[in-house]
Formats: structure tokens, sequence, C-alpha cells
């Protein structure tokens, strides 16, 4: 095993109007609230004693017609699990880098795609 299953995450143009949506349609209260504004999060799961949401709501600016929704995938060395996956026939899309920067880092993230292009990212917290 080179990942482990972390949540699903769906890209909304508005965090409160997502939130409202994703909660009443799934009845998960809402949970994490990122101090960056990115993120929020819904329903509560509990991994090795670490507390994560179950649905991630990640704002973003523009949205593309069919909308966007993938997988986190943790893993313990970002770096580390890239050519592991490539050795699967994945593909690194977007570098590895921190959120929301090095010196405060809530995660160490790349983005990866399956061999057929659907993205999911790995991630890694730093704390």
């Amino acid at each position: 095993m080179i990942a482990e299953f972390e949540k699903v995450v769906v890209d909304v143009p508005d965090l409160e109007k997502g939130l409202e949506f994703w909660s009443r349609l799934t009845g998960l209260e809402p949970g994490y609230q990122d101090p960056a504004g990115k993120f929020m999060g819904l329903g509560k799961q509990t991994t090795n004693g670490v507390e994560n949401s179950v649905i991630l709501l990640q704002h973003v600016d523009h949205l593309g017609s069919g909308g966007s929704t993938h997988i986190d995938l943790k893993v313990d060395d970002v770096q580390a699990a890239i050519p592991k996956i490539e050795a699967l026939g994945g593909k690194l899309k977007k570098v590895p880098s921190f959120y929301p920067d090095q010196q405060s880092a809530l995660l160490e993230w790349a983005v990866m795609q399956d061999p057929w292009g659907t993205p999911f990212c790995i991630i890694r917290s730093p704390v």
C-alpha cells in the first residue's frame, strides 16, 4: 500500500452555499473550517486517533461545466510516494507544495493522475 484513503474533496465557487447544500443533502454536520478560508469540512471520521472531515469543500474561483470532485490520499512522505505511483502508471500533475505556505503549513500535497488522467491528491500533515 502506497497511500491511505483520506476524504472526498468537492470544488465549489461559494463555500457557504456549498456547505449548506452538502450538509442538507448528506445530513453531515459542518466541522473543519480552514483558518486561511479556502476549505470547509463536513462530518467527522477518526482514523488512528486523528479526526478528519468526510467531505471537504474546496473554494475555487472558476468551476468547469461538469464540476470537479477528487479524492485525497494520505501518505507518509509525498516525495517518496510520487515515483511509486508513477511506477503504477500514474503521472505527476502538480509538484509538491505546502498549504498555505511552508512556514505555516497545514499540509504538504501534490496532484497526481491515474493512467487515464483522473486527478487525485496525495497529502501529508506536517504536524
